[in-house]
């Protein structure tokens, strides 16, 4: 990720020095000579640092800190002087100074300085994720209640692989994190790799990091993240994204758990457990010949398969609370509870976003809402259930004429709906459950019922 930082500095030397060497770095780098012009900038260029000089003619950037602040309260500020004090350090990190620098320093010093600061904000921000984030995972279903038996053997046990699958939003992390937690690597790195995120050709160095020179650029030996994760979980997320020729070369690691960074001829061994999750089919993926048969089954040593919220209605009370519970705090609320009507839409919603449409939808509640129970009316939410699109009539029967064979009736209604999903499906199972809001087990076994055959 390139990191922007602003410079503001008066000494014309100072900034293009900085402008340089930081670009150099990799940073994107903007600059300028006052605090108005500062200030200016910062808000078109929205800065994730800012170097800020103490002493700019008549101006002091000690009293322009909150300034800055107040355009983006997570802006890392780091103050740069060359007539430095304890006092005036202390002052400063009062202030929201994330930093303090004393001139003259070179360039490898700011940008340790930086990169610690960058570290120090995702580290908060990582925390503030994680209270969202239930400990456990939520649910009185009988699914629920297996998974979270399934958790407990998994953590035990640390040496084994495991494939999670749902679709977006069920909770895939809070699973892994579940297991991390509570196995004997809680003390050692969790790494996510979101392996659809990272360019193809930087996928490779990311996961084993390269040796200096291996590349143009590549000036110092960088570690890698299954090297950064050794003794702990390497959470592959989204592993289904994954290149073709990247999953050949993690197949091989797999294997014995040793690697080379590019353009090394040395053998790294580490320690770790290896968890992917995916919201793809990927036995279909492996049908279609973009996911190897081969990493399909290494992985796939353990699977949890996480279903969609809509197939658990009675998880949402549960979830429900815990999100009444969170938000009453963040917006200092006293919200007592939640109407019985509107639970009653909410379980019936076909939420297709899952749990995080569930917590959207709560949050948006909570803040809105003015009394001591939770209406939704105040919010607008079109939370209505799925209707199907307009179809084939079906005839309306006379039962005083005589009784009729209701399951038969209601067999060829559903079968309507299966035989135009797989239409327009082009017989694809996974895309065809999609549309007919249930999983592809589930239509698999329709199918199956109905023809007597496997599909």
């Amino acid at each position: 990720m390139k990191y922007k930082v602003l410079v503001v500095d008066d000494e014309f030397l100072i900034r293009m020095t900085l402008e340089g060497g930081l670009s150099d770095l990799g940073y994107q780098v903007n600059t300028a000579g006052s605090i108005s012009e500062g200030l200016t900038r910062a808000e078109a260029f929205r800065p994730d640092v800012v170097l800020l000089d103490n002493r700019l003619g008549d101006e002091t950037g000690l009293d322009h800190i909150s300034d800055f602040k107040r355009l983006d309260e997570d802006v890392q500020v780091i103050l740069m002087t060359a007539y430095g004090s304890v006092s005036q350090a202390v002052e400063a990190m009062k202030l929201g100074v994330s930093h303090y620098v004393q001139k003259p320093f070179d360039l490898e010093q700011v940008d340790l300085i930086i990169r610690r600061g960058m570290e120090q904000l995702t580290s908060r921000r990582s925390l503030e994720l994680m209270k969202l984030r239930p400990r456990c995972l939520l649910g009185v279903s009988p699914a629920m209640q297996q998974i979270r038996g399934n958790i407990q053997v998994l953590a035990e046990n640390d040496t084994v692989d495991l494939l999670i699958c749902g679709e977006t939003g069920t909770g895939k992390e809070v699973v892994v994190h579940n297991i991390h937690d509570n196995s004997a690597r809680r003390n050692k790195p969790l790494v996510k790799i979101n392996c659809g995120a990272i360019p193809p050709n930087l996928l490779e160095s990311e996961l084993f990091g390269y040796e200096k020179g291996a590349f143009t650029g590549a000036a110092k030996t960088k570690k890698g993240l299954m090297e950064l994760a050794n003794g702990g979980t390497v959470f592959l997320d989204e592993i289904g994204e994954m290149p073709l020729a990247m999953q050949a070369k993690l197949l091989t690691f797999l294997e014995d758990r040793t690697f080379k960074r590019v353009g090394g001829l040395r053998d790294i061994e580490v320690n770790i457990r290896v968890v992917a999750a995916t919201n793809r089919n990927l036995e279909e993926e492996v049908r279609k010949g973009s996911f190897r048969e081969d990493l399909y089954y290494r992985l796939n040593v353990m699977q949890i398969s996480i279903p969609p919220l809509r197939e658990r209605p009675e998880d949402v009370p549960v979830l429900c609370q815990f999100y009444l519970e969170h938000f009453n705090r963040k917006f200092n609320k006293s919200i007592q509870g939640i109407d019985p009507d509107f639970l009653a839409v909410l379980k019936r919603y076909h939420w297709q976003g899952n749990v995080r449409e569930l917590r959207n939808v709560m949050e948006r509640c909570t803040l809105f809402s003015k009394g001591d129970i939770l209406t939704g009316d105040e919010t607008g939410l079109a939370l209505s259930p799925r209707r199907p699109a307009p179809g084939p009539s079906f005839p309306m029967y006379d039962l005083e004429q005589g009784a009729i064979d209701l399951r038969h009736e209601m067999d060829a209604f559903e079968r309507v709906y299966i035989d135009r999903a797989m239409e327009l499906s082009g017989g694809n199972l996974s895309r065809a459950a999609e549309l007919l809001g249930c999983t592809r087990f589930t239509l698999k076994r329709r199918l199956e019922s109905e023809s007597g055959e496997d599909v």
